[in-house]
């Protein structure tokens, strides 16, 4: 194009016109109120996927399916208002290709006005960001995933008491702002690691959020210069709490690592100025190929500091190869078609690097005569875009390789994504992931999922608790913690999907049940020796002792620990006990001193305390194991004289120790559930004063993951007068959380309740020991294993030399060691499986085979092992299972051999099974002993035994119904039990029947 300034005003239009019908951006030109589309160039007719024909035509014509969409309307309000309308990343839906389909833009619509101020048109600029759109939509749903992913710990969270100025981090508050884990930082090293830039804004930003005036709410974004000085972009969001006096005494909130949010942000605000700023470059050359016009976007890209620098040739724009193929293949193209679109590669003029873009040459005809008079062209910078690209496919392989199950869906719970771990969990590949969520879990959990997992989901946008899943391939129930929310359209704000996140608890179940039921077997153990038992640490503070001790002296496990045993001791022999404990500890030897101790009934009685040095595989010092043993009788005839003075002294000592020093923390609370009083130990516990603990203070000490529930208890507790029991964590002086056990009981006076007293006793310990007690039981278990093989080996290569030299007294001895050497394996192998399914480690081979048959063979070799009982068979007809036969048949077996040992003056047991609503159900019915209704659930607990005089007649460890019921559970089915006391019980057990025909129900449940 010329640059001469006298150029026609007539050939400039028709240049520009030009120029505007060949640009990428779309352009459209309406006039009066109807809206008549004068002008729509060729990007915004592919926009709107329609051809030339729809110029003329009105633009609810022309695109009629904007119809109930608000353009309309504020086509009608620019062009009667006068002002013009600008929209950024709104939705549009066109018909294109004859499909309706969604799109975005920024665009802008302004009034053209005559000289005298009124609009005879609109003039419409567009930009298409719908791929930008989608793209910050899939990066916001990804981020979303990333957020809820492996345990939430990608947040951090901080805890500012603003009376004490001290403050309360998580690792991860830590590290974002750059302190090491463990360093206790104070709010005035916090503000020497805001950048310098954000830190006297931030500081406001703090002092008006801890203002009574602002509300208390703090929302902000600013930067953080971690320890190896990089700078780290935080959003920091927080909540300040207000005493009555309007004094901010807590200030606590979150923050979350949005570095890479900011700088896609910023690449994102790069993108959409240049679409809303026409950053696309253009430029016009004439027939020589010389430069005559370049826009300023052209000036920027190229690297021009100057006006000058622009007008040159061409071929200098391009790389040379470029320039080659541009003269070669589009040049020729564009005088013949009039246009040529590709991706070329521009050059810098300052630093000679390429800038690939895509570029749009067109030929600009003289409008009077036809002839070519010029070139145009626009180019796109394809480096923002491709930049784009790289970062989504970061994110999104960030999420496949998450641990946790995360998955997409529509709105109507169609899944379109499940990332490799959730694959991998559910034993399904990408083929088979499209289908309805509800076949992602187990049948039971389907009302479930309608009423209140969906509902919850469309009324608050977001649920969160415990679900099971499915496995495709075996129908394992899968337990988890899912989070489902809903996904919004950025431009909308309305709902156009879901995501959600599971994190897969079996692991921590098992090893919750795991540590209770090891814990129980080793406090059995202990707890039959007449003999106390402890054990300390490597600094002698004791970890452990047995149920003796606390029948001896009245004091909790927890009360125990550390030094609290001393406190048993009676004062004149404590400290001698101490110091002796402290010398021998030193030296690491034999630990032995005598004491007397205070019992539980108010009784003196001596010990004599024991202690053996325990040492690991490497020679480190562990600590003590070690006995105390009762020797009042030896020397109470000495002590008789001093017993009663002593015993006053004592008593007077344990009341005022009770009442002001007790090692748990006593409470009493009015009717309402407020707090008013605590003992010393709670106040040394917690470090504030009573008044800080009293009335609604106290919950402030409370877990905020654990709040809720325990409050929820407490409430129902003071409505029904029912005693009070919970497990939560209190945050102490140090501000660490431990864990305790509440209890409290209501006081009656005239058949009122007056008052609450309580204890909330440390238990922190004990968890941590619950793990080391499962430990133990494993591995004793698999030592006795080895050994009693052996025994049993020789027991019968004996028995049959014996029998072979004719002893045959001798060998019927050696055969009942043999049967006692059975029973003792059938216990380790009762202990093994105990610690199998407390672990999650109990195998299942599951086929299919003929669930009568399987039972009859069981009970035609029971049969042999009893010659009183006769095995009766009451078989209907049940067809084929899909289980694991073994452990069916030890299930059989044990029901059995029960209903045998407990019904010894009967001569019957009888078997039944029979398919029931499709269940295959079992029942073994004897005419025994019969159990207790108030005892009936109990029997398929652990260890769980026939109390009394009739423990002795019935030996055993009371597993085998544990085991039982366990098995049965996992395969998917029940067991319960219906018994009369003395007329006998009848135990059964039902499991699904699966149709073995049906191809697609066998690969469900396989």
């Amino acid at each position: 194009m010329s640059t001469n300034p006298q150029l026609s005003f007539l050939e400039n239009e028709n240049i520009f016109r030009t120029v505007i019908e060949e640009s990428p951006t779309p352009v459209g030109l309406y006039v009066g109120r109807e809206m008549i589309v004068q002008l729509a160039n060729n990007s915004m007719l592919r926009t709107w996927g329609k051809d030339a024909s729809v110029i003329g035509k009105t633009y609810y014509e022309a695109l009629p399916e904007l119809e109930g969409q608000p353009i309309f309307k504020i086509l009608d309000d620019v062009f009667t208002s006068g002002i013009a309308y600008e929209a950024t990343e709104d939705r549009v839906d066109l018909v294109v290709n004859g499909e309706l389909q969604t799109f975005y833009f920024n665009f802008t619509l302004k009034p053209l006005k005559n000289p005298d101020g009124t609009v005879w048109g609109v003039i419409n600029t567009a930009a298409n960001v719908t791929e930008l759109v989608v793209t910050r939509q899939k990066l916001a749903a990804s981020e979303q995933r990333i957020q809820f992913s492996i345990d939430s710990a990608e947040i951090g969270t901080w805890d500012i008491d603003r009376l004490k100025g001290t403050i309360e981090w998580n690792n991860r508050c830590r590290e974002l702002y750059g302190f090491l884990p463990g360093e206790h930082p104070t709010i005035r090293n916090v503000r020497d690691h805001v950048h310098p830039d954000d830190a006297e804004r931030i500081t406001q930003s703090v002092v008006e959020a801890v203002d009574p005036k602002s509300g208390g709410d703090y929302d902000d974004i600013f930067r953080i210069i971690n320890i190896d000085k990089k700078t780290t972009w935080v959003k920091c969001k927080g909540k300040a709490y207000f005493n009555e006096d309007g004094v901010c005494y807590r200030f606590a909130g979150t923050t979350l690592d949005i570095t890479k949010e900011i700088k896609l942000r910023e690449e994102q605000e790069k993108l959409i100025a240049i679409v809303e700023n026409s950053t696309d470059v253009i430029g016009i050359a004439d027939m020589n190929a010389n430069l005559t016009y370049l826009n300023k976007a052209g000036y920027d890209l190229f690297g021009f500091e100057s006006y000058d620098e622009a007008f040159r040739s061409s071929a200098d724009y391009y790389m040379p190869k470029d320039a080659k193929k541009l003269y070669e293949e589009a040049v020729p193209v564009v005088m013949e078609k009039g246009q040529w679109s590709g991706e070329v590669n521009y050059r810098h003029f300052k630093t000679g690097e390429p800038i690939p873009v895509y570029l749009n040459i067109f030929r600009i005809n003289d409008p009077e005569t036809g002839e070519p008079i010029g070139r145009a062209s626009t180019a796109r910078d394809l480096r923002p875009e491709k930049f784009a690209r790289n970062e989504q496919s970061k994110l999104l392989s960030l999420i496949d390789h998450s641990s946790d199950f995360v998955s997409l869906s529509d709105l109507d719970g169609n899944v379109s994504y499940v990332n490799a771990a959730g694959m991998k969990m559910l034993g399904i590949d990408s083929s088979a992931i499209f289908r309805h969520n509800s076949e992602y879990i187990m049948p039971g959990e389907l009302d479930r999922l309608r009423n209140k997992v969906n509902k919850a989901l469309f009324e608050k946008g977001r649920w969160a608790g415990n679900i099971t899943y499915r496995h495709f391939q075996t129908g394992e129930p899968i337990p988890v913690h899912g989070t489902s929310m809903l996904v919004y359209d950025a431009a909308t704000g309305k709902p156009q999907g879901r995501a959600s996140i599971a994190r897969d608890l079996r692991r921590e179940i098992a090893d919750q049940k795991a540590l209770a039921d090891s814990e129980h077997l080793l406090k059995n153990i202990t707890n039959a020796s007449p003999t106390a038992l402890w054990m300390s640490d490597d600094k002698g503070s004791i970890t452990y002792t047995n149920q003796t001790w606390e029948d001896w002296t009245g004091q909790t496990f927890k009360e125990t620990l550390g030094d609290g045993w001393t406190k048993c001791i009676v004062n004149e022999d404590r400290q001698r006990a101490g110091e002796q404990f402290i010398r021998d500890l030193t030296a690491r030897k034999e630990y032995t001193v005598d004491f007397r101790i205070r019992r539980k009934d108010g009784g003196i009685r001596w010990c004599i305390a024991t202690g053996n040095p325990q040492y690991d595989q490497d020679g480190n010092f562990k600590g003590y194991i070690g006995s105390c043993t009762d020797i009042t009788e030896k020397i109470q005839f000495d002590l008789q004289i001093k017993k009663t003075n002593e015993e006053l002294n004592d008593q007077i000592q344990q009341f005022q120790f009770v009442t002001g020093f007790m090692p748990v923390q006593l409470w009493t609370a009015n009717t309402k559930g407020e707090i008013d009083y605590v003992n010393e130990r709670t106040l040394e516990y917690f470090g504030v004063p009573a008044e800080n603990i009293f009335g609604p203070a106290s919950q402030n000490f409370i877990h905020p993951d654990d709040y809720e529930a325990c409050m929820d208890v407490w409430a129902k507790s003071l409505a029904t007068g029912k005693p009070y029991q919970v497990e939560f964590r209190l945050k102490d002086k140090h501000n660490v959380y431990k864990w305790h056990l509440a209890r409290a009981l209501p006081f009656y006076s005239d058949g009122e309740i007056v008052k609450w007293f309580g204890t909330n006793t440390d238990i922190d310990d004990q968890k941590q020991l619950q793990r080391q007690k499962d430990d133990f039981l494993g591995i004793a278990s698999h030592e006795l294993k080895t050994p009693v093989t052996s025994i049993k080996a020789y027991a019968q290569v004996l028995g049959a030399m014996l029998t072979k030299e004719g002893e045959t007294k001798k060998a019927d001895m050696v055969l009942r060691m043999d049967a006692q050497v059975n029973r003792l394996t059938n216990l380790i192998g009762d202990l093994l499986d105990v610690t199998k399914i407390n672990s999650g480690r109990l195998q299942f081979n599951k086929t299919w085979f003929n669930f009568n048959q399987a039972i009859s063979e069981t009970i035609k070799d029971l049969q042999h092992t009893t010659t009183k009982h006769e095995l009766i068979e009451d078989f209907s007809e049940t067809g084929q299972v899909y289980s694991d036969k073994d452990r069916i048949g030890q299930v059989i077996t044990n029901l059995i051999t029960n209903a045998i040992k407990y019904s010894p003056h009967s001569d019957k047991i009888i078997i039944s099974t029979k398919l029931e609503n499709e269940e295959l159900i079992v029942c073994v019915q004897d005419f025994g002993i019969g159990i207790p209704m108030d005892k009936a659930d109990k029997v398929f607990e652990q260890f769980y035994r026939v109390s009394g005089n009739k423990q002795h007649t019935f030996p055993g460890l009371g597993l085998g119904l544990y085991i039982s019921s366990e098995i049965i559970k996992r395969e998917g089915g029940r067991m319960w039990v219906n018994s009369i006391e003395g007329k006998g019980s009848t135990f059964c057990f039902a499991l699904p029947a699966y149709d073995s025909s049906n191809k697609y129900e066998s690969s469900l449940i396989t």
